[in-house]
């Protein structure tokens, strides 16, 4: 190479730097690393041929001009590649550590090369001779290999893309870039986080997606004991639904938690296609909820010892309530009131949560009930056959039968019943032993419509016969 040559590369490349600084341009600052590089290659030449040093000197620089001109021209062409053809034309967006991977193989086939053709090196040759060296440097930098061996594995499985968002420790973040030892998050803080990638490869970690998949948001609330954990979920069920963050498909899911010493602890899994803004939702959720519960009378407790002097409930107001489902019932309505408000004071009120079953299929039978707030569902085999509702009774025939239960009866809603057992009835009809006649008839009336479809012949004989196998056990119960 000439001196005219080589004062021109280097005013060239001294030239684009100056140009491109003033103008700011992104490829210039993308390539600014060869261009130093080959004017400090130009530089040096021209100090060794001015110096008129000759032998190996001026083949050494010659071969470092042509590593720093050949570096500038692989350069371009990889951004030529990697960033205009590939993402411009094909919308293909090739990971930065597989860029950087093609990059240093294509600069070491060049620079193998260049060292053949201008000093007659042969690569293979330095590589074996360096081979303890490459050992000894191996176990040096095995922690760095390791992690650049995780970057590489990570790359290749294309899980931890730019944009997508994780959660890696407990920091959720936005992944900006995975590069040859590190991953870089950006928080919904808006800080810069960087994990290495033997350490990315070493955790549990969360893959949110990138808005297209939903995720569960799960918010606990404690509520006190007081209230019906049926009845919180309906209320947090209410307001989750509200939320404009929240998913309606698939719904939201209320599930109780704990039974802590202070209150019961709810798990509201609130769905979402932003998991990011998990604080937003859980503050949405939270705040809505402590209104929604407090005009529900529905305390939410803070951890507290209480020393309280609780009174013994009155019966007044669960026998008056019992008393109000018979007097609504058609097999107790209508007899006397000393005989319902003593029937009431006996039997026992039970509530049932949604989907418990208070008979079942096959279960010995120890009392009739009549139904005071709610619905019921009867199933027989596991198939839906009726539906009860308030002022209705079931169990009445297996109970006086004493066969085992033919139904189970489960509660559809919320529900609350009068529980009739062989005590409550036998003391009913102790006291007021005619009226075991009225209700020997009833219920054989009740059976007569609920078996209408049954009976086509002998309705009067059937029923005599009916009548009279009830008051039977009817009386059984007064004698015990």
């Amino acid at each position: 190479m000439s001196d005219i040559f080589i004062v021109l590369v280097g005013a060239v490349a001294v030239g684009t730097l100056a140009i491109g600084r003033l103008l700011r341009s992104q490829v210039v600052r993308r390539v600014a690393g060869g261009l130093a590089f080959l004017a400090v290659a130009a530089a040096a030449q021209w100090v060794v041929r001015t110096a008129r040093a000759g032998g190996h000197w001026d083949e050494w620089a010659a071969a470092i001009v042509l590593l720093a001109l050949g570096y500038l021209v692989m350069r371009l062409v990889l951004l030529l590649v990697f960033e205009w053809l590939l993402i411009r034309r094909f919308d293909l967006k090739v990971p930065r550590l597989a860029r950087d991977l093609v990059g240093l193989v294509l600069y070491l086939l060049l620079a193998a090369a260049i060292l053949r053709a201008a000093l007659g090196l042969e690569v293979g040759t330095l590589l074996n001779s360096a081979a303890l060296l490459t050992v000894v440097v191996g176990f040096a930098l095995q922690e760095t290999l390791g992690t650049l061996l995780s970057g590489l594995a990570l790359t290749w499985e294309q899980k931890l893309v730019a944009g997508s968002w994780i959660e890696i420790d407990g920091i959720v973040g936005e992944v900006q870039e995975l590069g040859w030892r590190s991953l870089v998050l950006r928080t919904t803080l808006g800080e810069r986080v960087m994990f290495s990638n033997s350490q990315v490869a070493r955790t549990r970690v969360r893959i949110l997606g990138e808005g297209d998949l939903a995720v569960a948001v799960p918010v606990r609330i404690g509520v006190t004991h007081e209230a019906a954990p049926h009845a919180v979920k309906e209320v947090l069920g209410q307001v989750a639904a509200d939320l404009p963050l929240v998913l309606a498909h698939p719904a939201p899911r209320i599930l109780v938690h704990e039974f802590a010493d202070s209150a019961v602890v709810y798990e509201c899994r609130l769905w979402t296609r932003e998991p990011w803004r998990a604080a937003d939702v859980t503050d949405e959720f939270l705040t809505r909820a402590h209104a929604a519960l407090a005009r529900a009378d529905m305390e939410i407790p803070f951890p507290q010892r209480n020393i309280r002097m609780v009174e013994a409930k009155a019966g007044e107001d669960r026998v008056a309530m019992g008393l109000e489902a018979l007097e609504s019932c058609d097999l107790f309505a209508g007899l006397p009131e000393s005989a319902l408000k003593l029937l009431a004071g006996t039997a026992r009120w039970q509530e049932f949560a949604p989907g418990e079953a208070v008979v079942r299929e096959g279960d010995a039978s120890r009392a009739l009930f009549v139904i005071a707030r709610g619905g019921a569902v009867v199933q027989r085999g596991g198939q839906e056959i009726a539906r009860v509702g308030a002022g209705e009774v079931f169990g009445e025939m297996a109970f006086l039968s004493g066969e085992p239960r033919t139904a189970t009866v489960r509660a559809d809603s919320a529900l609350a019943v009068v529980e009739v057992d062989s005590q409550a009835l036998g003391a009913l009809l102790f006291h007021q032993n005619e009226l075991a006649v009225e209700l020997a008839d009833r219920m054989a009336v009740r059976q007569q419509e609920l078996a209408a479809h049954e009976a086509r012949a002998g309705g009067a004989s059937e029923r005599k016969s009916l009548t009279g196998f009830l008051l039977e056990r009817l009386q059984r119960l007064v004698v015990g």
